[in-house]
């Protein structure tokens, strides 16, 4: 049974997902959709993605219906957000803003915060930097020094900053890059800074990752240096004159080849210091023979997995298996059935010997000096979409591409030096025994493998006890941000002590498109969970539940309360019912 991956979590409907794939000049026109949107025939849960539509494809007066409605409150929390993220994509690739007056966009970066809202005030915070609207540069100072601000808004006030790229606006990021309060604001200012000035990021940026700890986000100001060019470079001279202890340098080197990087001056400055081994050169004929003879002896495939789903690796973020995981590699389901050992492991020791056409990648050097690579997913006219290392879509404007040209794979070469020679046998011992009969053969049942772990639980629903209508009203609004991924094993269980070490409660979510409508039975394992489908509670004695779905794709979300033991395993099997005429696809994807 095929598994994929819609486009969103709720059923857009015949109408979004036509209009999705249609030239704008054959879509119905932006006043039919405004009628739509403002209609009681519309569903609630079809709005997004006619307001999605209306964005996208709109004029000036189109986008000034949009913040009218955003600023007068006629959304919801999650759509007023959506709307303004909506409008900077507007603004950044197609260049187009509302007519009329923009500063009403200012009203809501000091939204109700009672009501959740800070999302609504972090993409107000940024929209009106991109309008550069009156007044906005003294408001971004003022959020940024606010230490008792929500930590959202004021990093959104440093892209903010960056977005301007005045002289102010520079002196401050700089002042910020050196002495904020918090290290993950300083890493923030620093990225910001990057954009504009590398000269002063490089030397504040390298200090700022001096001092980084295993609570600091790394990733924006690596991103920042990776992306321009010359950027990498820049970062290795400034980190080789303040000099990076070990645990930093891993932290930088780690998320560096998790998006696909090992430039070679920036990999060989942060090895050094993280004590690891430099890129080795490609095996010799002999050495791939010994150890391919090493894989047969010795390999172990179930610790091989277990190396597989390192989060230092970051093999998930790439590849798939039964259809869960990155897209931008291969789908290994199947792999060791159809590819011999010593294709296993070149594969994995030097990534770029030999790319399959689908996966080739393009970089594509913007007019501001960013150098973005990746896979590309589809163009138009305004922008090319990019997939890249990590996962990310990202929306290059077709006005901004200065060069493009053929790239590498997105697994950089030397991701084996995290790894000893054991660790390299059992993983390509693994890798090469997924398809084959015995425990890593493919399966007929099919079981949730892509889950999204909810992040920072509030406190009312971490109990033994919870109130279920409340409960389910939170997670079907909860944003996509308050979701970790989180991938079963090849044999379809998800191991819960990679999720969490503190015994508290875990809230686990997974999807089922159903194609044909029929009753369908899901096996929960461990029998003790709570389950939601959408937003309602339904009982599962002895872990199994019988439904009959609507056409569309529905959630599954379990709770698991602190008394399931942490060390423990979920497993949701789903078949339709005998005699049942269901059709359904278990949702994968990253």
């Amino acid at each position: 049974m095929s598994l994929r991956l819609p486009a969103v979590l709720i059923t857009v409907g015949c109408l979004g997902v036509a209009c999705s794939t249609l030239p704008a000049a054959e879509s119905p026109s932006s006043t039919a959709l405004m009628k739509l949107l403002k209609s009681d025939r519309l569903p609630a849960t079809r709005r997004p993605a006619v307001v999605e539509l209306i964005c996208g494809r709109g004029g000036p007066e189109d986008l000034a219906a949009m913040l009218h409605s955003a600023t007068a409150g006629e959304f919801d929390a999650v759509l007023t957000a959506n709307v303004l993220t909506l409008l900077i994509d507007a603004a950044e690739v197609r260049k187009v803003r509302p007519a009329g007056d923009l500063s009403s966009v200012e009203s809501l970066m000091n939204a109700d915060t009672a009501r959740g809202e800070q999302a609504v005030r972090a993409a107000a915070v940024r929209l009106a930097a991109v309008w550069k609207t009156p007044g906005i540069s003294e408001s971004l100072k003022i959020f940024t020094a606010d230490e008792k601000e929500n930590s959202a808004v004021r990093e959104a006030a440093v892209d903010g900053l960056a977005a301007l790229g005045d002289a102010e606006s520079t002196r401050t990021l700089e002042a910020l890059a050196k002495s904020a309060s918090t290290g993950r604001l300083r890493l923030k200012a620093a990225a910001a800074l990057a954009k504009s000035n590398l000269e002063k990021a490089a030397p504040v940026a390298a200090a700022a990752l001096a001092h980084a700890t295993a609570q600091d986000d790394v990733g924006p100001v690596m991103d920042a240096f990776l992306i321009r060019k010359g950027g990498p470079d820049k970062l290795a001279d400034a980190l080789t004159a303040v000099g990076i202890s070990a645990d930093p340098a891993k932290l930088a080197l780690r998320y560096m080849y998790s998006v696909g990087r090992s430039d070679p001056q920036l990999s060989d400055v942060l090895s050094k210091s993280a004590g690891i081994a430099v890129d080795q050169p490609p095996p010799t004929a002999s050495e791939l023979q010994q150890l391919i003879a090493d894989v047969a002896a010795h390999g172990d495939a179930e610790r091989g997995e277990r190396i597989f789903r390192r989060s230092d690796l970051s093999c998930l973020k790439c590849h798939s298996i039964a259809r869960a995981g990155g897209q931008v590699g291969p789908e290994l389901s199947a792999i060791g059935s159809i590819s011999p050992v010593d294709y296993v492991a070149n594969s994995i020791l030097q990534p770029n010997l030999a790319v399959k056409e689908q996966f080739v990648t393009r970089v594509f050097i913007t007019d501001d000096g960013r150098t973005i690579t990746g896979i590309v997913v589809d163009r138009d006219r305004n922008r090319v979409n990019v997939r890249d290392a990590a996962g990310n879509l990202v929306a290059i404007p077709t006005a901004d591409i200065d060069e493009e040209e053929e790239g590498k794979s997105l697994m950089p070469q030397g991701l084996t030096k995290f790894l000893t020679r054991d660790e390299l046998v059992d993983l390509i011992k693994f890798v090469s025994e997924l398809g084959k009969p015995g425990p890593y053969a493919l399966r007929e049942l099919p079981t949730i493998q892509r889950w999204r772990l909810l992040k920072n639980l509030p406190a009312e629903f971490a109990g033994d006890v919870v109130d279920a209508s409340a409960f389910g009203r939170h997670v079907v609004t909860a944003p996509q941000t308050d979701w970790l991924p989180a991938y079963a094993t090849a044999r379809g269980s998800l191991p819960l002590a990679e999720l969490t070490a503190d015994g508290g409660s875990l809230i686990l979510q997974g999807g089922v498109n159903i194609v044909t409508p029929g009753e369908l039975e899901i096996r929960f394992v461990p029998a003790g969970a709570e389950v939601w489908v959408d937003a309602e509670p339904v009982k599962a004695p002895g872990g199994t539940v019988t439904l009959n779905l609507t056409k569309g794709t529905h959630t599954l979300t379990l709770r698991l309360p602190p008394a399931i033991k942490s060390d423990g395993e979920v497993r949701v099997e789903v078949r339709k019912s005998p005699e049942s005429s269901c059709q359904f696809d278990v949702v994968g994807g990253a």
